[in-house]
């Protein structure tokens, strides 16, 4: 480790995944921003939403993008080598021969890495990445090889002053827009249930059946006297319409994410399949309950004491990354309405 800044420090990640890890990144860099405020995060999304969350902090530097197309990375290195970070590293998570090979071509004093096996050369701090660790350490763990950082158990301990906790940073608009759309909609009098049943269409294999959610809402409905909406984005529109109308709930969709951010800030409860808008209402406090299947809730599970998650425990889940092609997801398709409302009944409490 290196004595504590005291001079401005440019650092860029890149940062390749969606916007649940994104998240999940954000405890470390309240941390970092807390302890070493002289410290500027520059960003190089892949996915351009992944930099929702974090265009507001106070934090960030500039933000760029790319994509896997070979002109859009040669653009970007050609860019981001026209400045000289003092440390560059590739959010946890990545390929290590691909972070590897993008880290040589740019300009920084330290280039740090994460390894499975072998170390690769010409990096300045390499790091063990470690599938039992959340995201949320395995990051802790990349930028504690640069920088001063108390160790994780003690940083754990600190939670609160350093204010590591998952993080959505919203406009006044959005909320503005979000207390608009829930007094037309006549929510206010109930405690609200916000669902999102989906995720991204490619990993739609993740997602719980649409008619246990029906199911589930009949059953809250029978026990609790709550409202109910339904998130849906475009990967999943057919599902949300779906339950909605089936269950005769309220639906949003068709809206910008910083919005459904505010609306979800505003819900006391929040259900969802393993997908980002679990890690949004994390970013709130909300209590939410994930459901999880083929992936992996050690590395991917909302970062925050509010969350939880549920699973049907099988020999072979969680499969994500190794899923087979005659897997028939056992894992979702095993989990009854009635084991996850066991769950919720402790999240109502």
């Amino acid at each position: 480790m290196t004595h504590s800044i005291r001079k401005e420090m440019n650092v860029l990640i890149v940062h390749t995944w969606g916007i649940g890890d994104l998240i999940l990144l954000t405890p470390v860099l309240n941390a970092v921003h807390k302890l070493h405020p002289q410290v500027r995060i520059h960003f190089l999304f892949f996915p351009k939403a992944a930099a929702i969350p974090v265009k507001e902090a106070p934090y960030v530097g500039e933000i760029n993008y790319c994509s896997w197309k070979p002109r859009a990375l040669l653009s970007a290195i050609i860019g981001e080598r026209k400045r000289c970070y003092e440390a560059v590293m590739f959010s946890s998570g990545v390929t290590p021969w691909k972070a590897w090979l993008f880290l040589l071509l740019l300009k920084a004093k330290k280039r740090i890495g994460e390894y499975h096996k072998c170390r690769l050369p010409f990096i300045s701090a390499a790091v063990k990445f470690d599938a039992q660790l959340s995201r949320t350490e395995s990051n802790y763990r990349l930028l504690s090889s640069f920088l001063h950082l108390p160790k994780w158990k003690d940083a754990l301990a600190q939670r609160d002053e350093l204010d590591m906790y998952t993080s959505f940073h919203l406009k006044e608009s959005n909320k503005q827009w979000a207390e608009e759309y829930l007094t037309k909609m006549g929510f206010g009098e109930k405690k609200l249930v916000g669902l999102h049943p989906g995720c991204m269409a490619k990993n739609s294999y993740r997602r719980w059946d649409k008619e246990k959610f029906v199911e589930l809402i009949t059953m809250i409905r029978s026990e609790y006297n709550f409202d109910f909406l339904v998130i849906a984005g475009p990967d999943e529109l057919d599902v949300g319409k779906f339950i909605s109308q089936q269950s005769e709930c309220r639906l949003l969709n068709d809206t910008p994410l910083s919005d459904v951010a505010a609306v979800i800030a505003r819900c006391d409860y929040f259900i969802n399949t393993d997908s980002s808008l679990g890690h949004i209402a994390s970013c709130f406090r909300v209590k939410s309950l994930t459901i999880f299947g083929p992936g992996n809730e050690k590395q991917t599970a909302p970062f925050s004491p509010d969350s939880r998650i549920v699973r049907n425990s099988i020999s072979c889940a969680p499969c994500v990354g190794a899923k087979k092609i005659a897997c028939e997801v056992d894992c979702l398709k095993q989990l009854s309405a009635e084991r996850v409302m066991q769950e919720l009944r402790g999240l109502f409490l």
